[in-house]
């Protein structure tokens, strides 16, 4: 299938929004916090597809506030402001420790370039310390979109913490569902935190989760969850243990898709 022209993708977004994003995805050189254009690397963004999912889900939502842990470059951000831009309200917060060493204060400086710095702030730290206080502040943010350490462990951390900061009818989006790290936290969350639902998207490179509820578990919840790779393992460790009992964990908590491929290995393994 023939890929559409990002100036076609971006076309429904207002001006200088359209054509900042446009000069990013071309890899010009774009100012910094230090007053000098530089390079961008090219391979750090957000396909446009995804950022006008990001742009229409806000529309949509009009939500007074948004989160997003991972600033870089500003792709994310840029679709963010262009929203509240059009929505005529709202304020977003973007956090991200590496902004001055990294990334030449180039998501930062992006604000005020488009003249919506009154609509942003910016939390050079990271986010496992940032979030706490936010939480403890009373703070909320109806839309949080994580795409900050892709480390397994950094990113479960980073959803819980959001949570905290996340009301109910609120949404929580994950970026780059193609890692491994990325999709076992989703696992995790899919499993185990059901006061979120997931959302259908038409952007396969992302998952999103709407709060439906408080979190109400008790405090030895803990269910086991279960991916494709599992089940892969499993197979090639069949003359080695009895999968009998994992297969049967995965069909209990698992996704529909991983919960019928436990069934039919099960069948075939069962003696």
């Amino acid at each position: 299938m023939k890929r559409r022209p990002t100036d076609e993708i971006l076309s429904p977004l207002p001006q200088p929004f359209r054509a900042a994003l446009l000069s990013m995805y071309n890899v010009e050189p774009q100012l910094g916090s230090d007053g000098q254009r530089h390079t961008l690397d090219g391979k750090t963004l957000i396909p446009p597809e995804q950022g006008m999912w990001l742009y229409n889900l806000c529309r949509g939502m009009k939500p007074k506030a948004t989160l997003e842990i991972g600033l870089a470059y500003g792709f994310s951000t840029t679709y963010f402001l262009a929203a509240i831009h059009e929505n005529g309200a709202g304020h977003h917060t973007a956090i991200d420790p590496f902004q001055s060493r990294r990334w030449d204060g180039i998501g930062r400086q992006g604000p005020l370039s488009l003249g919506m710095s009154a609509s942003f702030r910016f939390i050079e730290a990271k986010a496992s310390s940032a979030l706490v206080p936010l939480a403890d502040c009373g703070e909320t943010f109806e839309v949080i979109f994580i795409d900050g350490n892709h480390r397994f462990d950094d990113v479960l951390v980073d959803f819980t913490l959001s949570a905290r900061l996340c009301p109910v009818g609120g949404c929580i989006v994950l970026d780059d569902l193609w890692m491994s790290s990325i999709r076992r936290a989703v696992a995790f969350i899919r499993s185990n935190r059901q006061d979120f639902e997931e959302l259908k998207t038409a952007v396969a490179n992302i998952v999103a989760f709407r709060r439906i509820r408080e979190d109400a578990r008790p405090w030895h919840h803990f269910v086991d969850f279960f991916g494709p790779s599992d089940v892969l393992r499993a197979i090639l460790r069949l003359e080695f243990f009895d999968t009998t009992d994992v297969l049967r964990k995965m069909i209990r908590h698992t996704p529909d898709s991983v919960r019928r491929l436990a069934r039919a290995i099960l069948r075939f393994v069962r003696p």
